[in-house]
């Protein structure tokens, strides 16, 4: 399918008018919550999703702000294809004054850890594709649309794991005890170098780019693993909320950290401090 690029001027001042955000993986559990906080502050939503139908039925679920429109989009964000596509609806409805990267997998098997060596090409393959590929696809095809006047900021949601890496084997005695595969700590280092770069190569352009690193969210990714070993690691001895993690994101998509960028901003209850 052949897509007509819409044709706009990304320096024409944007404050005062209503801009649009995507947020990619935008019906996940976290992803849902930044949604509903950017809408919230009065941004028309695009939530991209892979399942189309949970796209659309978190944009209908969103306040309306001053008339603000939220769309679902569904495709497979590690196609470029799928991203110029997406970018160019989503740039339609308005001037793309957030994008914030939500996508991303954690496998596991059954709650647990996937060792390195029993990890295949394909698994490896697609953690890269969904976490680390996706995002930069995304950045590439969107910033055009983005305004030039300082308004304009992209998020990128990293892990602690950026930081950390992965732990030992599932049944190792020391900490970090962490059921995330060495592929997604890999793809979250990658995602939060990139975010890194990113802020470097817009700054000229007066897009921000900046990275949110949670630990432990409350979210269906954590499927069946078990709590207590996770949470005795976190000083405030609880996991994250989805909230607390979109509280993060408005944040740096706001006027108040019109001065921040190319950080990474850790949400973790103290586990991994500076």
């Amino acid at each position: 399918m052949t897509t007509t690029l819409p044709q706009t001027d990304a320096s024409t001042p944007a404050r005062g008018r209503t801009q649009t955000a995507i947020v990619t993986g935008g019906a996940g559990g976290i992803g849902a919550a930044i949604s509903r906080r950017l809408a919230e502050a009065g941004y028309g939503i695009v939530v991209a999703d892979i399942d189309a139908e949970a796209a659309c039925r978190t944009a209908e679920t969103l306040p309306e702000v001053d008339g603000a429109e939220h769309r679902g989009f569904g495709g497979d964000l590690t196609s470029s294809a799928v991203n110029r596509e997406l970018t160019a609806f989503a740039a339609d409805g308005g001037p793309l004054g957030a994008i914030v990267n939500a996508v991303g997998i954690s496998p596991k098997r059954n709650g647990k850890k996937i060792p390195f060596h029993e990890l295949s090409d394909d698994e490896w393959n697609r953690v890269m594709a969904v976490n680390a590929s996706a995002p930069f696809f995304m950045v590439r095809e969107a910033h055009r649309y983005m305004p030039t006047d300082g308004s304009a900021s992209i998020v990128n949601l990293l892990s602690i794991t950026a930081k950390l890496g992965a732990g030992g084997a599932e049944q190792a005695d020391f900490p970090p005890f962490l059921p995330s595969t060495i592929a997604y700590a890999a793809s979250k280092a990658a995602l939060q170098n990139l975010t890194a770069s990113l802020s470097r190569e817009l700054a000229p352009l007066q897009i921000r780019v900046n990275g949110v690193a949670p630990g432990f969210v409350q979210t269906p990714m954590m499927g069946g693993v078990p709590a207590d070993r996770l949470i005795s690691q976190v000083p405030m001895k609880r996991f994250a909320r989805p909230e607390e993690i979109a509280e993060a994101v408005a944040f740096l998509v706001s006027d108040k950290a019109s001065y921040i960028n190319g950080t990474s901003l850790d949400v973790n209850g103290g586990w991994l401090t500076c």
